[in-house]
């Protein structure tokens, strides 16, 4: 009987100890679960995000506008032609500034002046170098030396995502080089003396990059490629034209969808931008800037649906229209009345977003800048700050910083690359509104 009954109560102190430690786990649970909700409450973005008619929400379904910057490099720095950097500074393939200012402070700059966002370029030659990074290269950030150029951007992406930055990956170019001009980036695929690929190549090197940041949220999307536009001809230097649903080897529409359904069957939670043609040649010298008119008869659709996003560029030099055998009649942006340029923005792009076009989705200014001395850029800046601000549209940003302590950069960061200082100069008078919750 003693045994029976020493076993009966083991029995009972063991169900109670189960309830007990089911009952704490309970709560532990119900306490993970709050401190996490709390967590997501604190945070101005909850990823992963995802579309909503002309706009972008997270997984809350609170709206979100990308207030952003790019923070170019990765990209490179070699001019196209010959052998010189921009502005002198060779970036070996690494986010600029790193050889005079620690990531985490450069990081924490972004933060602190109330961007939520960083657009960050890169090459996808610059993914397959196995060059190792000399100490001077990376200056105070030490234990990047002897890492590799896609080593480095994994640890930027990793201290923009812990200060709470949302992440957009941006393929710039085929090469490592400064851009964009006439040259041999201006599609997603082709042989060049560089670093030749082909679409499939293409398609492969996002779907590495994807399953790379699988696991980092704040990682939110994918910019397939940037301002597609004519690649120069390897033999002869003439035009070879992207197009927009012509089914071949230069429709970008073709190209894109593949891509986005690519990057999907991994990540399923990533936007998936896609820029529109941002020039084509007619004849040789008559210049055309469809942007995303062509979305209007062939817009993209990707199998995972609420995740397209478009984009387009704008600058104050950018060509309204032209032609290269009458350049004294060529427009540019700038050059145009505040009427006409609010005009363009509208039929150029700003209808996808609008309730009324059949296949809303948001549209996103990728690239917008002037350097703070710009005599002619102020008009410009006014009127496509004040159209992003009155449509609610995200942007970015160029750049964080190109070169430093010069006034005519387009750059926004003081010589220590400690603070960003775009505050104390004009254009801060058109840019404040975009911060604006």
């Amino acid at each position: 009987m003693k045994n029976a009954y020493s076993f009966a109560h083991k029995q009972a102190a063991r169900a109670k100890s189960g309830n007990v430690i089911t009952l704490n786990m309970a709560k532990f649970s119900c306490l993970t679960a709050f401190l996490l909700l709390i967590f997501n409450l604190s945070k101005s973005q909850v990823p992963p995000l995802s579309t909503q008619g002309g706009k972008i929400v997270d997984a809350q379904g609170k709206v979100i506008q990308f207030r952003g910057v790019n923070w170019w490099g990765a990209n490179g720095s070699l001019m196209p032609y010959g052998d010189s950097h921009k502005d002198g500074t060779d970036t070996h393939g690494m986010p600029f500034g790193l050889h005079l200012q620690r990531i985490e402070v450069m990081a924490e700059a972004i933060k602190d002046f109330g961007f939520n966002a960083v657009r960050l370029p890169f090459s996808n030659e610059m993914l397959h170098s196995q060059e190792p990074m000399e100490p001077a290269w990376v200056g105070p950030n030490y234990e990047l030396a002897g890492k590799t150029p896609l080593q480095v951007l994994d640890r930027v992406i990793e201290i923009l995502t812990e200060k709470e930055l949302m992440v957009l990956l941006n393929n710039h170019s085929t090469t490592t080089h400064w851009c964009c001009g006439y040259d041999f980036n201006g599609l997603w695929y082709g042989r060049n003396g560089f670093w030749s690929q082909t679409t499939e190549d293409w398609i492969g090197d996002w779907e590495m990059l994807t399953r790379r940041y699988q696991n980092n949220p704040m990682v939110v999307g994918a910019d397939l490629r940037n301002e597609v536009r004519p690649r120069r001809g390897r033999v002869l230097p003439l035009p070879v034209n992207p197009n927009w649903g012509r089914k071949n080897q230069r429709d970008w529409h073709r190209a894109a969808t593949r891509a986005g359904d690519a990057i999907h069957r991994i990540n399923p939670d990533w936007l998936i931008v896609v820029e529109g043609i941002n020039a084509r040649t007619l004849w040789l010298t008559r210049l055309q800037f469809p942007h995303l008119k062509p979305v209007k008869k062939h817009p993209i659709e990707l199998k995972i649906p609420r995740k397209l996003v478009y984009e387009v560029h704008n600058y104050a030099f950018n060509w309204d229209r032209g032609n290269l055998l009458r350049r004294k009649k060529m427009v540019t942006y700038g050059q145009l009345d505040s009427l006409a340029r609010r005009a363009r923005y509208e039929e150029n792009w700003g209808f996808v977003t609008r309730d009324s076009f059949p296949h809303q989705a948001p549209v996103i200014l990728g690239e917008l800048g002037c350097s703070g001395t710009s005599d002619d850029a102020g008009p410009y800046l006014r009127d496509l700050s004040g159209y992003l601000h009155e449509n609610g549209l995200g942007f970015f940003w160029w750049t964080l910083e190109e070169d430093v302590d010069n006034p005519g950069s387009f750059g926004i960061m003081n010589p220590a690359l400690d603070r960003i200082n775009v505050d104390q100069d004009w254009r801060w008078d058109h840019l404040q509104k975009l911060f604006q919750e």
